[in-house]
């Protein structure tokens, strides 16, 4: 089949004929790895391109529209493609089931207590939810993570479908290959952590109540998206790809009570403001396993600050004027795995050893010279 073929053209440009206008653009040329699996399944010759898969029959190629999997529910007005041979050619017949969605309503399993789990369920930004109806619970979990959970597929929740869960106060949708989520001002927890998300989409003249946002495993490589969560306590952006963050956006979550922000790539924290940073009841700082060089904390006041971790990045030197003033009630430092000399460290450790602090040491590896269990040269 030649790619002139102007029925492959108008597929692949507008598969259903009735793509949604409202739903957001997610550029699929990178499809991660997982994904490509559930949409292929064992097949070796299955190359995804777009929202089109290519494969092969019997030596030839033919074309298929997959939609990200939205083939499971044809009732319920997805597109299905079905493949039949014309001549000497595998050529492909698109079938469309009615464009307008069927009446669907969810029920809750009894996989979890006092969460409402839902699986067997897929979502993209074809998907008409118009006469969908999801449980009336506040707490809903999509997916049965940690659990394996190949029936739940939601690539993105666009502004429609969390119109249909504002009753949700806790949200979960954990490993179901989210790419956008729209965030609604009723929501007060939400983990989309396992997912390739790389921002939450958010109004900024929303007045969001969401208290707890676990982010981990996902692609953000920004941290702007979060102006105006102002009540959030419990925040968890580990395991992404931020390399530079400014914490000034966090100075208004006056109640942020604990911040991880290990295993990123971060090598520069910066505080844009003239002020201070205040977080006056932060109690946990995760930094560790990350590239910093420095750690400028001059500008910061976590005055009940009580666990700091700094293990394994790339610090020579932390100024114990800093440590004093700016976490006045520091209790644990974790400072393994760093590249300290020697002298330097002896210094800190008998001045944090003064002040109370414990040194937390969780790093295995042999080395010629340590104080205090932590490795130096």
């Amino acid at each position: 089949m030649s790619d002139s073929n102007p029925m492959k053209m108008d597929l692949a440009n507008d598969p259903t004929g009735t793509r949604r206008q409202d739903a957001p653009q997610v550029d699929r040329s990178d499809i991660p790895d997982d994904l490509r699996k559930k949409i292929c399944g064992t097949s070796t010759d299955c190359v995804v391109d777009d929202v089109n898969l290519w494969t092969k029959h019997n030596g030839e190629d033919f074309y298929a529209l997959i939609l990200i999997l939205v083939a499971s529910l044809p009732s319920n007005g997805h597109t299905v493609s079905r493949m039949v041979s014309l001549s000497n050619f595998l050529w492909i017949c698109t079938v469309f089931t009615v464009s307008t969605a069927s009446q669907m309503h969810f029920n809750c399993t009894t996989a979890r207590q006092k969460v409402c789990e839902i699986t067997n369920i897929i979502i993209t930004e074809y998907t008409d939810v118009s006469e969908w109806d999801f449980p009336d619970n506040p707490d809903i979990a999509f997916g049965s993570h940690p659990l394996p959970d190949e029936s739940t597929i939601i690539t993105m929740i666009t502004r429609e479908v969390s119109e249909k869960l504002t009753n949700a106060q806790n949200i979960e949708m954990q490993n179901v290959s989210l790419m956008s989520f729209f965030l609604w001002e009723h929501l007060i927890s939400l983990d989309v952590s396992y997912n390739y998300l790389s921002e939450l989409i958010v109004d900024p003249t929303a007045m969001y109540n969401l208290k707890s946002l676990n982010m981990k495993h996902n692609r953000l490589q920004s941290i702007d998206f979060l102006k105006g969560l102002y009540k959030l306590r419990d925040l968890d952006l580990s395991n992404n790809y931020l390399e530079k963050i400014d914490l000034s956006i966090l100075d208004p979550a006056k109640d942020l009570a604990t911040l991880k922000l290990s295993n990123n790539r971060i090598r520069t924290i910066t505080t844009s403001f003239g002020d201070m940073l205040h977080l006056p009841r932060l109690t946990v700082l995760m930094l560790d396993h990350n590239q910093l060089t420095i750690l400028d904390a001059s500008r910061w006041q976590f005055n009940v600050l009580q666990d700091f971790f700094l293990s394994s990045n790339r610090l020579s030197y932390i100024s114990m004027c800093e440590i004093q003033n700016s976490f006045p009630r520091l209790q644990s430092l974790y400072l393994d795995g760093n590249n300290w000399e020697c002298s330097h460290l002896n210094s800190t450790v008998a001045q944090l050893h003064e002040l109370g602090v414990k040194l937390v040491n969780h790093n295995s590896h042999t080395c010629m010279e340590a104080i205090d269990g932590i490795c130096c040269s």
